[in-house]
């Protein structure tokens, strides 16, 4: 698997550095680290230019370098590439060029989860990428990550392929995985932006989606054995998966590109 990292020496890019080397140690990762470099194109005549460049490559090698060093010994390979101009357009180039499998950055920011807020770059990646995005955000109780994986399966195509590459990812059998099938409450839209309350729904209507999220839990079940499912009722869909994750205190949330 080919993995592409963009780092900026913040602490959640040395997080998103720690996640794939816990990732490569039980399964095969060509990691490619990318550091992007703003260029005062438009300050060319200033006399300060120069001399910022030289302290901004030598800044650039140095984080470079760093993660390098801490990906080499559990990655297959490591390479390492220093990209000027806009950080979107240059991660969205590489990740093509490289003919990356999945992208692994940092959320900027300290926002809470409740909102599952990204920093503009990270949601700016997820949203645009065609390959696999994991955002990794500051991992506060400093423990082993993985443990805990909250699958949100909806039974649409994109959530059946999430949960496929899940199952191919080589993690402890010993992993604990919820499927996790939101029974979202219909609303009656009265006028533009306004509706009214929710309509709640029977657990005639409930159980279908309960089914489907058995289901799925017990394919998931077949690799990792420790799974069961969830059906949350619930008004925004979104909301209900970050209070699943919080409750169970996930350390990876996998959803499908919508």
């Amino acid at each position: 698997m080919k993995v592409l990292i963009p780092v900026d020496d913040s602490n959640t890019a040395n997080e998103a550095v720690e996640f794939v080397q816990l990732l490569a140690k039980n399964n095969p990762i060509d990691a490619v680290v990318l550091m992007v470099s703003y260029v005062p194109a438009q300050h060319t005549l200033q006399p300060w230019v120069t001399e910022w460049s030289e302290r901004e490559n030598l800044h650039t090698q140095e984080v470079l370098d760093k993660a390098r060093q801490s990906l080499e010994a559990d990655c297959q390979s490591v390479s390492t590439i220093h990209g000027t101009g806009s950080i979107v357009p240059c991660i969205m180039d590489h990740a093509m060029k490289s003919k990356a499998d999945l992208i692994v950055m940092g959320a900027k920011g300290h926002s809470a989860i409740q909102r599952v807020l990204l920093g503009s770059v990270s949601d700016n990646i997820a949203t645009r990428a065609e390959c696999s995005v994991v955002v990794v955000r500051p991992d506060q109780r400093k423990k082993q990550r993985l443990a805990k994986i909250l699958l949100a399966f909806d039974k649409s195509v994109a959530s059946r392929a999430a949960a496929t590459e899940l199952m191919q990812l080589q993690l402890s059998r010993d992993t604990r995985v919820s499927v996790v099938s939101v029974a979202q409450n219909p609303h009656i839209f009265i006028d533009d932006g306004f509706f009214a309350s929710p309509i709640p729904l029977t657990a005639e209507q409930i159980a279908p989606v309960n089914d489907a999220a058995d289901r799925m839990a017990s394919q998931i079940a077949e690799r990792y054995p420790h799974t069961d499912s969830q059906t949350p009722v619930a008004d925004h869909v979104g909301e209900a998966i970050v209070e699943a994750a919080e409750k169970g205190r996930a350390d990876l949330i996998v959803v499908g590109d919508a």
